[in-house]
């Protein structure tokens, strides 16, 4: 999902979220759940091309919207940084010559998911950085330790 905030009058803004219908991100169903959860109904709603993608596009007034911004974005990070903390659990398996499952290796990055496992790199971006033992140790206790 895409969020773009755009200028709509002195004080105003509008926000529209862009779900990508063919290729939903890992935060859209959670995202859809909190706007229900939470009554919030788009002042419009479409479908079409955004991108060369086909999208679905509900827009919001900002004022309407308010501190749930602030929980959508929350939503977001934490799919990034699950995503961003599977990859690097996976690397580092990888580097050990370890293979599990999915669901172990998801819980892996549960299990590393901290405030302290995430730094920006040299273009500011989120990463996840963790140490290869502590993956391997966890991996262990897990039941991981078969090689390839």
């Amino acid at each position: 999902m895409l969020i773009k905030v755009e200028p709509a009058g002195f004080f105003m803004y509008t926000v529209q979220m862009i779900f990508d219908v063919e290729n939903p991100d890992a935060e859209d169903g959670t995202v859809r759940d909190y706007l229900a959860d939470n009554e919030l109904e788009p002042r419009y709603q479409s479908t079409g091309k955004y991108e060369g993608r086909q999208c679905e596009v509900m827009q919001f007034g900002g004022c309407y919207l308010g501190r749930h911004l602030q929980s959508v974005g929350q939503i977001q990070r934490r799919a990034v940084e699950v995503e961003l903390l599977t990859a690097e659990v996976e690397s580092h398996l990888t580097a050990l010559a370890v293979e599990l499952p999915a669901e172990t290796v998801a819980a892996l990055a549960a299990d590393f998911h901290q405030e302290s496992a995430f730094q920006a790199n040299e273009a500011g971006e989120l990463t996840a950085v963790l140490d290869r033992e502590a993956v391997k140790e966890a991996a262990l206790r897990l039941g991981g330790g078969g090689g390839r």
